[in-house]
C-alpha cells in the first residue's frame, strides 16, 4: 500500500458529520438566498436555540441588527456569486444574549459549476474582543510611559489631605480632570462616607509606616459609574519622622474582575458542555497505576456512579472482542508512535447493559527523561453517530420506498455476477416495467402508487430464490439478477411466474388496483461480458416487450440493437432536417360534394431525406414528438402552409393539423397570428385540425385556447371523430366549425350497412348543429355517392387525388374534373 493511501482520510458522510458536530464553532449551511439549511449541534448551543426547527429555514441575515443586517446580506450575495467573504459584528442569540461573532462565508459549487449553497462558520469572539479591549488600554499606557505609568498615581499632603499631584492615568481612572483635583481634598471630590474612609486609610498608613492595601474598593466616579479599585498607599516622611505625603498607586480592577468572572463561567460552561456532549475526561499514571476520571465516565458505560475506580474496572466494561485493539493502541502511544497519541472506537461489554459505542482518544505525557509517565484522554459516547452511519450505509445500498437494493448496489452485484459468468456460472438480468402504473398514479395519487410499489416488491421477493437479487431502479422499474447454470431456462420460468403473480389484483388503501408487467431478459455471457452492456440489452428486450403490447417477456435479440441504432440515426437526421430545409408540404384536396369543386387542401408534411428519399409523416412524426421537435416543426408547417395558400385563388382554404405539444404550447396563438400576417392570408382561409384526445387533457384550458383561435378568425375542425373517447357533448362545449369523419367508417360502410348508418347519424347531427362534415378515405365513386347521399358536405381521399407537392396545385386546379372522379 502506498504512503498516500495509507494516510488517506476517509472523507465519508459520517466523517464529515463527526467533524461538524465535533467543532466548537457554529457551522451553518445556507442556500444562496441566505436561508438556513443546516446547523451543527454546537451552533444550536451557541445560538441558544432549543431545537434545529427554531433556525432551519430562517433568514440568517434577519437575525442581525441594523446596519449589520445589510452587511450580512451583502456577504451572502458575495458568497452566492462565488467569492469567499468574512466579517464580524455583534448579534443577539435567540434568548437575546448579545455576542460578538467572527463570520466566514464560503461558496460551495455543485456538479455543474454553479453555486449550490454557502457554508458559514461563526465563532463567538465576545471574550476575545473583551480581552483585546483590555490589551488596547494597556498598550495606551505603554505608549505614553514617559508621562504615564500603567497605574494611577496621586500624591496627597499627609497633614491636610490636599491633592498635590495626579498623573493622567489617575485622571482617566477617577474620571476627574487634573485641575479639578489639585488643591482639593477627598471631601471635595467624593461622597462623605467614602471620603471619610479614604482619610482613615491615609491616617492608618501614616501612623503604621507600612503600605496600606485596599482591595476591591468600590468607587463611584462622576462619569464612569461605580468601579472597583485596588489602591496601595505608602507614607513618605520628613527627616524628623513626621508624615509628609501619602503616595497612592491605584488600579481599576473592574475589567479584571469581569474577566475572572467570565473565566470561571467559561470553565463551568465547559464542564456542562462535556456532560451534554456525553464525554468524560480521565488520566492514568503509568508507574503507579492510579486512575482518575470525571464523574460522567460511569454514565457513558451505562454503569452506576462510583463503579469505575481503576483501569481494570474500565477494561471489564469493554467488549471482550474490542479490548485487544485498545491495548495495542495504548502500547503504540507509550512507544511514542503517532506523536504519542491514540484514538480508537469500541463497544461496551454486553454484561453491563445495552451495547453502546464509545470513542477514546489519549495522549502520553513525557517526563524530563523522555519517558511516558501518564496518559490523559477523553471518552465520548458515539452510539448515535454509529447508528446514523449504519443507517446511511443501509440507505446508500437500498431503496427508501421498498427496501430493495438500489441502482448502485445492483451495479456492484451485476459486475460480480457478470465476472463470474465467464467462469461458467451464467446469470440473467430481468428488467421489469409495470404496465398502466401511470394510470394508478394519475387516478389515485402518488401515495397509492407508492403503496402499490411496496406490494409489488413483496411479490417479487416471494417469487425469487435466496441466491437471486431484486433491486428497484426507480419509478416503476425493477431488476432481478438470476444466477445459475440453468440459464436461460430459469429466467424464462421466472419471467412467466412474475407476469402471472404481478398481474393479480392488489388491494391498496381499500381499493382494488390492477397493473401488468413487461419484462426484458438478457443473459451473460451470451449477451455480453460487460455489466453495462448486459443491462442495456435487457432494457432493449424490455422495449421490445412493451412494443409488442406489454404483459409479456422478451429475450434480447440482435435485431433489437439494430432497431435502436436505426432510431438513433433517424433522431440525428431529424436534428439537421429542419435546419437544412429538408421538409416540404404536400396537399390533398378537400372536395365540396354538392358542387363538385375543390374547396381547399389539407397540408401534409413530407421529409425528403438525402439518402432514403421521400418519407411520409408516420415515419418520423412520432420520433419528432418524442424528441421535442414537434413544436418548431409545427410552426414551420403553419407558416409554409399559409404562404402556399396565399398564392391560391380566393376562397380556397388550407387545413393544418395541430399536434398535442403545439396545442399545449403557450405561443400557439401568437404563431398563428404571425403566420397569417407574414403570408397576408385571410384568417377565414385557415382551418386548424385537432383530435378528440387533445380536448381530454384539460377541458377549461382547451376551451380557452379554442376561443382565442376562433376569435382570430380561423376555423376549427375536429379530426378523426368517432375513433377515440367520442362524446357528443364536445360538439356543444367546444367552439368547432367542422367534424372530420374517420376513414374507418368509410371502410365499414362497404362491409356492413351499419357503417353507412353511423355516417348518416353523424352528418345529420352536424347539420342540425350547423357544422360542416368532411369524410376521409374516399377511394371509390360508390363511396363518394354514398357519403354525399348521407348529407356530408366534403370528401377527401385518393379517389380525388393523393397528396401533391405545392408546385402541382395550380395545374390540379386548372385540370380539375369532378365528373371524371365519378366515372373512374
Amino acid at each position: 500500500m502506498s504512503d498516500q493511501r495509507k494516510y488517506q482520510i476517509p472523507m465519508g458522510k459520517g466523517f464529515l458529520l463527526s467533524v461538524l458536530e465535533g467543532s466548537t464553532d457554529c457551522i451553518k449551511v445556507l442556500d444562496t438566498d441566505g436561508r438556513m439549511l443546516f446547523i451543527n449541534g454546537p451552533g444550536l448551543r451557541l445560538f441558544e436555540a432549543a431545537a434545529t426547527s427554531d433556525l432551519i429555514g430562517s433568514d440568517w441575515a434577519g437575525f442581525w441588527p441594523e446596519p449589520l443586517r445589510d452587511t450580512a446580506r451583502e456577504a451572502i450575495r458575495a458568497a452566492a456569486g462565488g467569492r469567499p467573504v468574512r466579517f464580524d459584528g455583534a448579534c443577539p442569540t435567540l434568548r437575546g444574549t448579545l455576542k460578538r461573532w467572527d463570520n466566514a462565508l464560503a461558496p460551495i459549487p455543485g456538479s455543474g459549476g454553479h453555486i449550490e449553497c454557502i457554508v458559514c462558520i461563526s465563532r463567538d469572539v465576545s471574550e476575545r474582543r473583551e480581552a483585546e479591549d483590555k490589551l488596547r488600554v494597556t498598550q495606551a499606557f505603554l505608549d505614553q510611559v514617559l508621562e504615564h505609568i500603567p497605574v494611577g498615581v496621586f500624591i496627597k499632603n499627609a497633614a491636610t489631605g490636599i491633592y498635590e499631584r495626579v498623573n493622567r492615568t489617575a485622571e482617566r481612572i477617577f474620571g476627574l480632570e487634573r485641575d479639578g483635583w489639585i488643591g482639593r481634598t477627598d471631601a471635595d471630590l467624593f461622597p462623605e462616607e467614602q471620603a471619610l474612609f479614604f482619610w482613615q486609610c491615609d491616617l492608618q498608613a501614616a501612623e503604621s509606616g507600612k503600605t496600606m492595601v485596599i482591595e476591591e474598593e468600590p468607587l463611584d466616579t462622576p462619569h464612569r459609574g461605580r468601579r472597583l479599585m485596588m489602591t496601595k498607599k505608602v507614607p513618605l516622611y520628613r527627616e524628623d519622622g513626621t508624615p509628609l505625603h501619602i503616595v497612592g498607586v491605584t488600579e481599576d480592577i473592574t475589567e479584571a474582575k469581569r474577566t475572572e468572572t467570565a473565566l470561571r463561567e467559561s470553565e463551568e460552561r465547559l464542564a456542562r458542555a462535556i456532560t451534554a456532549a456525553r464525554m468524560a475526561v480521565w488520566d492514568w499514571h503509568v508507574g503507579t497505576g492510579e486512575f482518575h476520571a470525571s464523574s460522567g465516565l460511569e454514565m457513558l458505560y451505562g454503569m452506576r456512579p462510583g463503579s469505575i475506580r481503576s483501569r481494570s474496572d474500565v477494561h471489564a466494561a469493554i467488549h471482550p472482542d474490542d479490548l485487544p485493539a485498545i491495548g495495542k493502541a495504548m502500547e503504540r502511544c507509550l512507544r511514542g508512535e503517532e506523536g504519542g497519541t491514540f484514538a480508537t472506537e469500541f463497544r461496551t461489554a454486553p454484561a453491563i447493559g445495552p451495547m453502546r459505542w464509545l470513542r477514546v482518544t489519549g495522549k502520553a505525557e513525557i517526563d524530563s527523561a523522555g519517558s511516558p509517565f501518564r496518559i490523559s484522554g477523553v471518552t465520548q459516547d458515539i452510539t448515535e453517530r454509529r447508528e446514523a452511519e449504519a443507517r446511511v450505509a443501509y440507505m446508500a445500498h437500498h431503496d427508501a420506498l421498498t427496501g430493495l437494493l438500489n441502482r448502485g448496489a445492483l451495479r456492484e452485484c451485476l459486475a460480480d455476477a457478470v465476472g463470474r459468468s465467464q467462469q461458467g456460472n451464467s446469470c440473467a438480468v430481468l428488467h421489469l416495467d409495470l404496465d398502466r402504473f401511470k394510470e394508478v398514479n394519475d387516478s389515485f395519487g402518488h401515495l397509492t402508487g407508492d403503496e402499490l410499489l411496496r406490494s409489488v416488491a413483496k411479490r417479487l421477493l416471494s417469487c425469487v430464490r435466496e441466491t437471486d437479487t431484486v433491486a428497484r431502479l426507480g419509478g416503476d422499474e425493477f431488476v432481478i439478477l438470476c444466477q445459475g447454470e440453468e440459464q436461460p431456462h430459469e429466467a424464462a420460468r421466472l419471467a412467466a411466474q412474475l407476469i402471472a403473480e404481478l398481474c393479480r389484483p392488489y388491494e391498496v388503501d381499500g381499493r382494488v388496483v390492477s397493473v401488468g408487467v413487461s419484462i426484458g431478459v438478457a443473459v451473460a455471457p451470451e449477451d455480453g461480458c460487460d455489466p453495462t452492456l448486459v443491462m442495456t440489452r435487457a432494457d432493449l428486450a424490455l422495449y421490445g416487450a412493451k412494443r409488442d403490447g406489454g404483459g409479456r417477456f422478451r429475450f434480447f435479440e440482435p435485431e433489437m440493437q439494430a432497431r435502436v441504432q436505426a432510431r438513433r440515426c433517424l433522431e440525428a437526421d431529424l436534428h439537421q432536417a429542419l435546419r437544412k430545409g429538408e421538409f416540404e408540404l404536400h396537399y390533398q384536396p378537400l372536395v365540396n360534394l354538392a358542387q363538385g369543386c375543390i374547396s381547399g387542401f389539407e397540408a401534409l408534411i413530407r421529409w425528403r431525406h438525402p439518402e432514403r428519399g421521400l418519407l411520409c409523416s408516420d415515419t418520423f412524426i412520432p420520433v419528432a414528438e418524442a424528441m421535442g421537435l414537434i413544436v418548431p416543426m409545427g410552426k414551420w408547417i403553419l407558416s409554409r402552409a399559409c404562404m402556399d395558400a396565399a398564392s391560391w385563388p380566393e376562397g380556397l382554404k388550407v387545413a393544418v393539423n395541430l399536434s398535442a405539444a403545439q396545442f399545449s404550447d403557450s405561443g400557439l396563438t401568437d404563431a398563428v397570428t404571425v403566420a397569417l400576417a407574414t403570408s397576408r392570408l385571410a384568417p377565414g382561409r385557415l382551418e386548424l385540425e385537432i383530435t378528440e384526445s387533445l380536448l381530454l387533457r384539460d377541458t377549461e384550458d382547451s376551451v380557452a385556447v379554442l376561443h382565442r383561435l376562433r376569435a382570430s378568425g380561423v376555423s376549427i375542425s375536429m379530426d378523426d371523430f368517432g375513433t377515440g373517447y367520442s362524446s357528443l357533448s364536445y360538439l356543444l362545449k367546444f367552439p368547432i366549425d367542422k367534424v372530420k369523419i374517420d376513414r374507418s367508417f368509410v371502410l365499414a360502410m362497404d362491409e356492413r350497412p351499419e357503417g353507412a348508418a353511423i355516417i348518416r347519424a353523424i352528418a345529420g347531427l352536424c347539420q342540425t348543429l350547423g357544422l360542416a362534415t368532411t369524410v376521409e378515405g374516399i377511394e371509390t365513386p360508390e363511396q363518394m355517392r354514398q357519403v354525399a347521399s348521407q348529407g356530408c358536405t366534403e370528401g377527401q381521399g385518393y379517389l380525388f387525388s393523393p397528396p401533391r407537392p405545392a408546385a402541382e396545385i395550380p395545374a390540379m386546379l386548372a385540370q380539375w374534373r369532378y365528373r371524371e372522379c365519378l366515372a373512374s
